[in-house]
């Protein structure tokens, strides 16, 4: 099943107020690198605001954000929290989930729809420490 990322509006103007003011000064300008360059940084820019998204299958969660991924499997995750860490990862909202997994591995994400991301993945390890 499929999971989108929470959005934060306040993150988003963040990101594409810089990307999008260099974009139009970058087509000011007279050389074709600098267009390029800010063409190439809005498209993966884009890639990761409308690609990161979370996919939980039989046994694997599979993470996206953009070109990157990431494969955890459900059996290792060990503790589900909330949080509001703010280090970089594969969630575009504040508002996050810390997973923790395997011996020492953690990530953060953050799914629309919290309650039913965690409750489908108990379904399939019910031996996971809750904190939400």
């Amino acid at each position: 099943m499929r999971f989108n990322s929470k959005k934060d509006f306040w993150l988003g103007l963040l990101i594409w107020i810089p990307i999008g003011g260099g974009f139009i000064v970058s087509l000011m300008s007279e050389g074709w690198l600098i267009k390029i360059l800010m063409l190439a940084t809005a498209i993966f820019a884009g890639w990761i605001w409308f690609g990161t998204s979370y996919y939980i299958s039989e046994e694997i969660l599979i993470i996206k954000c953009g070109p990157f991924s990431e494969k955890i499997s459900i059996k290792d995750i060990k503790s589900i929290k909330k949080t509001r860490n703010p280090l970089s990862s594969a969630a575009l909202s504040i508002n996050r989930i810390e997973i923790r997994y395997g011996f020492s591995g953690m990530t953060l994400i953050s799914p629309k729809d919290k309650e039913q991301f965690v409750g489908l993945i108990l379904q399939k390890n019910n031996n996971i420490d809750i904190k939400i």
